[in-house]
């Protein structure tokens, strides 16, 4: 019957046998920061309205809520800054100039990039720098709306006025632009697929004409660096051409060689490298130095400033200016590779050039340059230092190590590794006093350092306590000379069954041996004689421990 009864203020009653009505806890701390927990349950641990399956099925959200009111579809409308960010329209035009010199008798043709941007509808032109074009080339119309104006009309408001669109513009149109009219000759990729893209048919490319004082200019060149009968390419250049010839034909090419000095009066024979600069325009030569960081040297800017270099490296002073250009000087043919140039007192020798410089060579002048040539001389052998005998104080490494550093180090440690095990022999004093005749010892040989530990056993109410005795350290023989630098010191093949070894100024007899030691030594017959290991096979079987070993 409840069932039935709408969810209304007043028709809703509780039920009286609920008794928990708890609130779940929400709050805490995790990692010492205080976090919120989602809430999933509701009070009195009872399931939530919108986790509640029984509650979807029997009441709808909408009578009490009302519909889902959705937002409306709104169309989205992006600038045109946006849209056409860092878009442009390319074309390539050309403008003709009327005469503005009274010696010129046909007018100029000016060649530009002409670019539209789409971003902000602004145009600006660009002219392509060209050598020795007489005239002044790179920006000529900076970015901005340029106005759309013909040539009778006067001037107009700039809130009157229209200004020129990418609409306006396409291949084989004119665009007059703050007096000067551009004809569109062609455009790029981009830009023919955009126009189209619009429908906007464009036109085919129109050939440039070709500007008339440049093809004069480019006549005159040739007709002043052209060869002469009977001379060989460099008399051509040194002969053939007058000053202006030579720079029209050769200007900005320059031959780069790269030299080796060394002193003969310099003690350490340091050798010095330079930058040997032919300009083929006037003939004349430069030599700068090249330095490395921290190498000692003042930097001084050139060795020889740009001018002629006579042969034999002696420059002529001041009195002599007027026939400095009738002497003998150096030109293209006496520089190669392997060959030597005198400046200065300096005999420079060349052992290498750049790529230009060879390909100038072979197709000028007929000449192969030599493969580069090397400098560097062999590495002597490194200076072994021998080391010096032992003084007799201390031990050996101790006196190795103050030869090696300056502030003498404590040698390291050596640790045997997990499968060093260690050779034991059972040792006694050599004594003669009686109660050093009981006295019992253990000596451990490592096998990869060859450090030897003597300890000594502990026997009950002797008076003495057991521990280490001497070591680790290595052993030198007593018949081994103290003052070379390598002595001998003991080994597996000296610690025989009755031998003697003399450590820390005591006498030590070897009495006994693990079985492990008997093991190792038979392994490596090679390394050790067969009476040693005869020795240890007679204490083995004397103990019984070799034959209980091979059943």
């Amino acid at each position: 019957m409840m069932a039935n009864h709408p969810v209304l203020p007043g028709r809703v009653f509780t039920d009286p046998n609920k008794n928990r009505f708890h609130v779940p806890q929400t709050l805490g701390f995790r990692n010492g920061v205080p976090v919120q927990a989602l809430v999933l349950q509701g009070i009195g641990q009872e399931p939530l309205d919108a986790q509640s399956v029984q509650y979807l099925d029997k009441w709808d959200p909408n009578l009490f809520y009302g519909e889902c009111r959705r937002a409306p579809k709104v169309n989205t409308v992006h600038p045109q800054y946006e849209v056409y960010e860092n878009k442009t329209l390319a074309f390539r035009a050309f403008c003709v100039e009327p005469i503005a010199v009274p010696m010129e008798d046909q007018p100029r043709v000016r060649h530009v990039l002409l670019f539209y941007h789409l971003e902000d509808d602004t145009i600006s032109v660009m002219e392509p720098p060209i050598v020795n074009s007489g005239c002044v080339q790179g920006k000529v119309l900076k970015r901005h709306r340029v106005p759309k104006a013909s040539q009778d009309d006067g001037p107009k408001d700039a809130a009157t006025a229209s200004y020129w669109h990418w609409t306006d513009l396409n291949v084989g149109g004119s665009v007059w632009l703050y007096g000067r009219t551009y004809q569109l000759a062609s455009c790029d990729a981009f830009t023919r697929e955009f126009l189209e893209r619009h429908g906007i048919s464009v036109g085919g490319e129109i050939v440039v004409p070709a500007d008339p004082y440049t093809q004069e200019q480019t006549r005159a060149m040739q007709r002043q660096t052209q060869d002469v009968d009977g001379h060989s390419p460099s008399a051509v250049l040194y002969q053939g051409l007058d000053k202006l010839g030579r720079f029209l034909a050769f200007d900005r090419q320059v031959l780069r060689f790269f030299a080796v000095w060394q002193d003969p009066m310099d003690p350490m024979h340091e050798k010095r490298y330079f930058k040997v600069l032919f300009y083929l325009a006037d003939g004349t030569m430069e030599i700068q130095p090249e330095y490395k960081v921290n190498d000692g040297h003042y930097k001084y800017p050139n060795l020889l400033a740009r001018q002629l270099l006579p042969r034999g490296g002696l420059l002529p002073g001041k009195a002599d200016l007027p026939s400095f250009r009738d002497m003998d000087c150096y030109v293209a043919e006496d520089l190669q590779v392997g060959s030597e140039i005198e400046v200065l007192g300096r005999r420079l020798r060349l052992f290498d050039c750049d790529g230009f410089t060879r390909d100038y060579y072979a197709a000028r002048l007929g000449i192969v340059q030599p493969p580069s040539v090397p400098t560097e001389s062999p590495a002597p052998a490194p200076l072994v230092q021998p080391l010096p005998p032992h003084n007799g104080f201390g031990s050996p490494e101790d006196s190795l190590r103050s030869c090696l550093h300056l502030v003498p180090r404590r040698p390291c440690p050596s640790h045997p590794g997990p499968d060093d095990r260690p050779l034991r022999y059972l040792v006694r004093l050599n004594s003669e006093r009686p109660h050093d005749l009981a006295r019992r010892f253990v000596l451990s040989y490592q096998t990869r350092f060859g450090f030897c530990t003597i300890t000594e056993l502990g026997r009950r109410n002797s008076g003495r306590e057991g521990g280490r005795f001497f070591g680790p350290r290595l052993i030198e023989k007593p018949d081994s000379d103290p003052m070379q630098p390598q002595p001998e010191y003991y080994g597996p093949a000296d610690f025989a069954i009755g031998s003697t070894v003399v450590a820390a100024g005591c006498h030590f007899i070897v009495v006994g041996a693990d079985l492990y030691v008997y093991k190792y030594v038979s392994e490596r017959k090679g390394d050790f004689q067969e009476e040693l290991i005869e020795n240890l096979a007679d204490y083995m079987r004397k103990e019984g421990l070799l034959r209980r070993d091979s059943e």
